[in-house]
Formats: structure tokens, C-alpha cells, sequence
């Protein structure tokens, strides 16, 4: 669009006007050019299939004399039918089979139609219809429309062939005089845009002289022009623009000149220059008021500023004597003022009272010895200071105060009290007295330098204070440098304890973790809630952590247990670790066994605050106990007289408690290394296996296992779970003193954060106990069952 920028309108509405009427008229041609077209060819479609149902008609009469079927008669009854071109040149009517061969035709007889006419022939499901195709003729490509009917007498499709050129070709007259037609109207219709379009171009020329004017800053004379249309209306407007202008230019000059009350009515509502002048001699009426508001506040803040500065100076003089530095400041204070009589009261407090005290007071130029203690609370001056308020008195109570001269003593008209406060703490109270009122600025430029006074007396009574610290410091100094040679001592010790205890716990934490894969750990309140469990017995239970945490485990155990349970308990609070059999019930009543350990945790008061649950998962064992024992009762039923079961029962319950003792208290523990080398094993280890630490230790374990050596591709396989991070179980005998034991080992590999092994934990359990009674229980119901043979 900027190429159209510097073109002027009358111009730039002709050119697009006449392009854009000239493009209408030519694609109203061209749209009733495709329009004919489509017309003539639908009109030629219909001719066709006119002229081949009478075609088929000739051919139905053919048919009737010479049979069924497309024969040699049928072509020779038929040739001089199909010899001639229906309505134009090459219009020939054929015959065409499913196949696509010309049957009958003029030229083509023999051959075959195009092959993407035959599949459009044959997809089409009407039989009767038409399409265009392309055609082949003497090595040239034509569109053509072909039109069809099928004949079911001869299998055949009867058709004719139509060409689109020859067809249309009586359009081209038709063309050429709508293309004359199409340039004599945009001719006609350029001529009548630039008629219409001149005048009103003109007019607005003479309105951009006057805009010109208007914008170089002159006021032009009206412009007179005899139309009532939009341009009239344009220059009416432009006409009470330069009046409305010249009115607010004889207003601005008055403005000018300081005369702020000359008359002036803007435009309209919505005359924004006017509204803009009357809010600006509005303005300018304001400012002068505030001119004058603006000195006064300038001299005030002046001499704020003055005394600001005036006393800042005072205070940094003298700030070592509370006596000289309270007698400047009243003095200064009073005279700055132009009051007649001042004090200024300090704030005191010892263990049993808190009051003011009369530091320093002044009168006429002149200082007051008097000495003054009034208590916090009391009078206006003990007031002022317990609700840390300024107080300010025009009627001052009788025989409060009276300001005593040569010439006699009269009660003063106004009284001011300010407390000196730093951060809500009090630290005094100034107290001035007057002949005539004070000003509000006044007021609040003692109660600033109250807040000065206040930082100042902080100060200097912390100065005081922090000298007698520094002696009290400088005799402790001494003390405390004997005492560090000690402290010194002591922290290398601890240091060295430190060391050793975060080795340990490095230990017990891998140990601990170990102990959390391979074992059932649970931690209990006083009360018996559940307040932490591992991921074993959440899923021994079929609960989450969420549904165990602060559950009663009480409500776990099998009710024919609790009774016995809750004796267990009360050993366990006065500080006995119990060893037991648990029959717990898991989620939907699943039934589990597990030998526990539970162990109170003591702290160094001798309480109790925790209590901790360790087992091991007997289900199995359990049940097939259990099924042992339901045989076993069976048998009991039928041979009672024997007497035998209750001495039986009890060497059982003897020997399961024995069994579970040495399950949850005779855990051997191994630590390992990736590459299988042997870092610790505990003094269970070394007195079930008989083996020295010395001899185990530094060891691998690839050098003292047995399958390692006599059957090394189960141990690979073995060792590789673990470096995946499998848990890996087995079970082993070996004679120890001339004694065989059985051990299960539980290896679990432990990984970093980076998925590595990091360590291998196992923890192992001597079982010879239950094979020994598993090898018992057999032979007990062997036994069973020959007596019951017997009775």
C-alpha cells in the first residue's frame, strides 16, 4: 500500500474502481462461457443417448430375424447403420463387448477402446450412462465423452463417441463477441466513475486548503460551498471548527494576560481543547493557592530541618555525662521552642521499682536545681510514660504547674509531655511549659527529637553498662582461658567417639537394611500401635503402610492368642524381651505365622520409648506342623487310653519354643563385598560353624563355598541373581565337632543409588533343630499310625 501513498483520491478511485468493474464484467464472460459449455455438452450427452435407443431399436429388429447373439449376419444386416457419423465428423456410432473390442465400427473394427475406459465402464453399475475419456488416435491424445448403453441380446455395450472440440466449436462466434461486449462496458463504466468522482474531489481539495491553513496555525475565513451532501455536511463542520478555534484563541490570550476570570463556554460537551483550557485556568487558580500553602510548609520544614540539625549536634556532644548532655538539651530545647519551662525526666528500674527520675530542668535561661521522683503511673508526667502517648494540655489542672519570674508566678496556657521511646521502649519523658499554644508542626518536632533523645540516653546508659561488663568480661576472661585447654581435650575425645560412632552406624545401617529384606520388622508405641513396618510384613499382612501405620497390633493377632498375648506384653513394658509364635491374621482373614522377637527400647532414663518386633515368616512350616497335629489328634481320638498326647504336645511346645529362640537369637551374619570377599561374619557365625573370624575374614567367598568348588555353573548362576539384585535363599548341611547342622542362608544384595551392588548381607539360621524335629514329627506319626494298626 505505500505505493499508493502519494497518489492523489480521484486517482487512486479509478484505479481500483475501473480494474475492479472490468474484472466483474470478465468473470461474468467467463462464467457464462463454462456455463454454455456445460449446457452444449449435456445437450450433445442427450442427443446421444437418444440416437443409440434408436439405434438399439434398428438393432432389436436385426436381432428378431437373424437370432440370439452378435453373429456375421447380424454385422452385415448392421455395417451401413454404423457408416455414418451421428452429428458431427467422427461421432460414430460402435459396438464395443465386455472385453473392450469394437465389434462394428467404421474405423476401429478389431481394435480395442483405451484401457482406462473399459475400467470406468466396467465400474460403472448403471447400464446406461457417460463419461469422459482419453483417447489415442494417430499418436495424439484427445478428451472425449463417451456415451453408452448396454444391449444384454449382444453382451455388448452399444456407444458413440463424442468430441468436445467439435461440439463446442459453435461457441467461438459466441466468444468473441462477449469479449467485445465485456470492453465497451468498462470503457462506458470508466468514463461515468471519473464523471461522478471530479466534483467531489474538487471540494475536498478546497477543504485541505483550509486543513492546511489550520495545521500551519492560521485561522481561515469560512468556506462557502453550495452542497447539501457529504461534503456540505463536511464543510459546515470545518466552518464552526475555525470559529469554535478562534474563540479558544481569545481565551488563551486572556489566560495569558493573568486574567483567570474571563467567560468562556467550550464547544460542546465533548470539546476536549476547551475542557482542557477551563481545567488549566482551574489549575492555575489552585497553584497560586498552593504557592502559598508551599512557603509555609516550606518554612515549617525549614526549620524542622534546622532543628534536626541543631540538636543532632547536641547529642553528639556530652554523650559521656547524662547530667551535661540532659541540661543542653532542655536549655536548647526551650529556647528553640520560645517556651518559658522545661524538664526532661529519665527512666530507672531495679528489681522491686520502676520510676522517673528529674535529670535536669530549665526556666527563663536559667537551670533549676530540683530534685524530683515521680513513680510510672503517676501524675501526668508517670502517665505519658506507661502508655508511651504524647500528652498535650490547653487547660492544665490547678496547682499542676505554675512558671515563677522576678516579677511573680502565673499558671502557663498550654502544657506539652513527650515520651522518649526507641522501638516501644521507654527511656524518659520531656515535659514543657508555655504562655501561648503549640503548633501542631511543633509538637511533632519534639516528638522526633524524642525519638534522637531516646537513641541517645540507649546509648550512653549502654556505654555505662558495657564498661561494667568489660570488667566483669576481663575477670572472666581469665577463667575461661583455663577452661579451654580442657575443653580442647574434651573435644578431641569426642571428636575420635564421633568418628567411631558414625562407623558403627554406617555398619548398623547396612546391617539394619540386611535385617529389613530378609526379616519381618515392625515398631510399636507403648500403647501397641503400629508406628513403623518394612515392606515384608506389609506384604506378609496383604496391607499398605498407610493402613498399618497407627493400627492397634492387637487387632492383628488371632483371637484364640490375645489372652496369651497381652501376658507377653506386660513382660515386654517392664523391659523383658519376649521370644514367641504369633498367629496373626492378615487381610481378608488370611491366617500367617511368625516367629517374633519383641525387644523394649530404653532410653538413658531407664523409659521406654519404643518397642521393637523382629520375625521371620513360619507359615509353611506352621501348617504343615498343624496338619501334622490334626493327624496326630485324629489318631489321639481313637487311642485315648494310651495317655500319650499331652506328654507329646508339651515336648512339642518345648521344642517350638526352642526352635524360635534360635531363630530370632542365633542369626549368623556375613558381609560381603561385589567381588565376594568376606568382610565380617558375628560370633554366632564363628560358634555354629566353628570357624575363626581370622580364618573367614578377608576371605572369598568363592574359595570356601562348597558348591563353589564341586559345581561352579549353579554357583555362577547363583552369584549373577545377586548382581541383578536378586534375593537369593539356600539351604546346606556340614559336620561341625562331629556334628551335622543344617543352616538356611537369606543373601541380599544391596544397591546403591546408581543400581550397582554395593554389598552382599547374609543372614543365616541354624535349622538343625527343625530338621531334627521335622525327622521327629515323621517318626511320631509313623508311629501313630502302626498303633492305631495294632488296636
Amino acid at each position: 500500500m505505500k505505493l499508493f501513498k502519494n497518489i492523489k483520491l480521484g486517482q487512486r478511485v479509478q484505479f481500483f474502481v475501473i480494474p475492479l468493474i472490468a474484472v466483474l464484467f470478465i468473470f461474468a464472460g467467463l462464467t457464462l462461457n463454462i456455463m454454455s459449455k456445460k449446457r452444449v455438452l449435456e445437450a450433445a450427452q442427450l442427443q446421444a443417448s437418444v440416437y443409440i435407443d434408436k439405434t438399439i431399436q434398428l438393432i432389436d429388429i436385426v436381432e428378431n430375424k437373424t437370432g440370439k447373439g452378435f453373429t456375421t449376419d447380424d454385422r452385415v444386416e448392421l455395417k451401413s447403420y454404423f457408416q455414418s457419423p451421428a452429428f458431427y465428423t467422427t461421432d460414430f456410432p460402435s459396438i464395443v463387448s465386455l472385453t473392450g473390442e469394437y465389434l462394428l465400427h467404421i474405423l476401429r473394427e478389431g481394435q480395442r477402446i483405451p484401457l482406462s475406459a473399459l475400467n470406468k465402464l466396467k465400474s460403472k453399475s448403471e447400464k446406461q450412462g457417460a463419461f469422459l475419456y482419453t483417447d489415442f488416435t494417430d499418436n495424439s491424445t484427445e478428451e472425449r465423452l463417451l456415451c453408452y448403453k448396454f444391449y444384454e441380446p449382444y453382451n455388448a455395450y452399444i456407444t458413440i463417441s463424442i468430441s468436445p472440440k467439435e461440439t463446442l466449436a459453435p461457441l467461438e462466434n459466441n466468444r468473441r463477441v462477449l469479449i467485445l461486449i465485456i470492453i465497451f462496458s468498462s470503457i462506458m463504466a470508466a468514463l461515468a466513475v471519473r464523471y461522478m468522482i471530479n466534483p467531489v474531489v474538487r471540494n475536498v481539495n478546497l477543504v485541505n486548503i483550509k486543513l492546511r491553513q489550520l495545521a500551519n496555525g492560521d485561522l481561515p475565513n469560512h468556506l462557502k460551498i453550495d452542497s447539501s451532501d457529504e461534503v456540505g455536511l463536511m464543510v459546515n463542520s470545518l466552518n464552526k471548527l475555525i470559529d469554535g478555534l478562534k474563540q479558544t484563541t481569545t481565551f488563551a490570550r486572556e489566560i495569558g494576560h493573568n486574567k483567570l476570570e474571563f467567560q468562556y463556554k467550550p464547544l460542546s460537551d465533548k470539546d476536549e481543547l476547551g475542557t482542557a483550557l477551563l481545567e488549566m485556568r482551574d489549575n492555575l487558580k489552585r497553584a497560586n493557592l498552593e504557592e502559598l500553602r508551599r512557603k509555609e510548609e516550606d518554612n515549617i520544614r525549614s526549620w524542622t530541618n534546622s532543628g534536626l540539625a541543631t540538636f543532632g549536634d547536641i547529642l553528639r556532644q556530652n554523650n559521656n555525662n547524662l547530667n551535661l548532655l540532659a541540661d543542653s538539651i532542655i536549655q536548647n530545647l526551650v529556647n528553640y521552642l520560645e517556651a518559658n519551662q522545661g524538664g526532661i525526666f529519665i527512666y530507672n528500674e531495679s528489681d522491686s521499682d520502676r520510676y522517673l527520675e528529674l535529670l535536669s530542668a530549665f526556666a527563663y535561661n536559667r537551670k533549676k536545681f530540683v530534685e524530683k521522683v515521680i513513680q510510672l503511673g503517676e501524675g501526668l508526667v508517670g502517665t505519658c510514660a506507661q502508655e508511651k502517648n504524647t500528652i498535650y494540655l490547653k487547660e492544665i489542672p490547678e496547682n499542676y504547674i505554675t512558671i515563677t519570674s522576678g516579677l511573680g508566678e502565673a499558671t502557663p496556657t498550654s502544657l506539652l509531655i513527650v515520651p522518649l521511646k526507641l522501638e516501644d521502649n521507654i527511656f524518659g519523658v520531656i515535659e514543657i511549659a508555655s504562655f501561648r499554644e503549640f503548633k501542631p508542626f511543633e509538637i511533632e518536632f519534639v516528638e522526633k527529637i524524642g525519638e534522637s533523645i531516646a537513641s541517645t540516653l540507649f546509648s550512653v546508659k549502654n556505654s555505662i553498662r558495657t564498661k561494667i561488663l568489660l570488667e566483669q568480661s576481663q575477670q572472666q576472661r581469665e577463667e575461661m582461658a583455663a577452661q579451654e585447654e580442657e575443653m580442647r581435650q574434651n573435644m578431641e575425645e569426642m571428636q575420635a567417639t564421633q568418628e567411631e560412632m558414625s562407623r558403627k552406624n554406617v555398619e548398623l545401617e547396612v546391617v539394619t537394611s540386611a535385617i529389613n529384606q530378609a526379616l519381618l520388622s515392625m515398631t510399636l508405641s507403648e500403647d501397641g500401635y503400629i508406628v513403623d513396618s518394612n515392606a515384608n510384613f506389609q506384604i506378609l499382612l496383604g496391607y499398605n503402610k498407610q493402613e498399618l501405620d497407627g493400627r492397634l497390633f492387637f487387632e492383628l493377632i488371632h483371637s484364640e492368642q490375645r489372652s496369651g498375648f497381652n501376658n507377653l506384653w506386660e513382660q515386654v513394658l517392664i523391659g523383658q524381651s519376649v521370644n514367641e509364635t504369633l498367629h496373626i491374621v492378615g487381610n481378608n482373614g488370611v491366617d500367617k505365622y511368625v516367629m517374633t522377637s519383641i525387644s523394649p527400647g530404653i532410653d538413658d532414663m531407664g523409659m521406654i520409648v519404643k518397642i521393637f518386633l523382629i520375625g521371620q515368616d513360619i507359615t509353611e512350616t506352621k501348617k504343615l506342623e498343624l496338619m501334622a497335629q490334626k493327624q496326630a489328634d485324629a489318631i489321639e481320638q481313637n487311642i485315648i487310653e494310651l495317655q500319650m498326647e499331652q506328654e507329646l504336645s508339651a515336648q512339642r511346645e518345648k521344642d517350638m519354643e526352642t526352635l524360635l529362640k534360635a531363630l530370632d537369637q542365633n542369626c549368623l551374619v556375613t558381609v560381603l563385598e561385589p567381588d565376594g570377599l568376606i568382610t565380617y561374619i558375628n560370633n554366632k557365625n564363628v560358634e555354629v560353624l566353628g570357624d575363626s573370624k581370622e580364618d573367614i575374614e578377608g576371605k572369598h567367598l568363592q574359595d570356601l563355598d562348597y558348591n563353589a568348588k564341586n559345581n561352579p555353573k549353579e554357583f555362577k548362576i547363583f552369584w549373577d541373581n545377586l548382581h541383578k539384585g536378586i534375593k537369593q535363599s539356600r539351604e546346606f548341611s556340614l559336620t561341625v565337632n562331629s556334628k551335622i547342622v543344617w543352616i538356611q542362608e537369606n543373601y541380599t544384595p544391596v544397591m546403591d543409588q546408581n543400581g550397582a551392588l554395593y554389598k552382599i548381607i547374609n543372614i543365616g539360621f541354624d535349622i538343625s533343630e527343625n530338621k531334627l524335629k521335622e525327622a521327629e514329627m515323621v517318626k511320631l506319626i509313623s508311629q501313630l499310625k502302626d498303633l492305631k494298626d495294632k488296636k
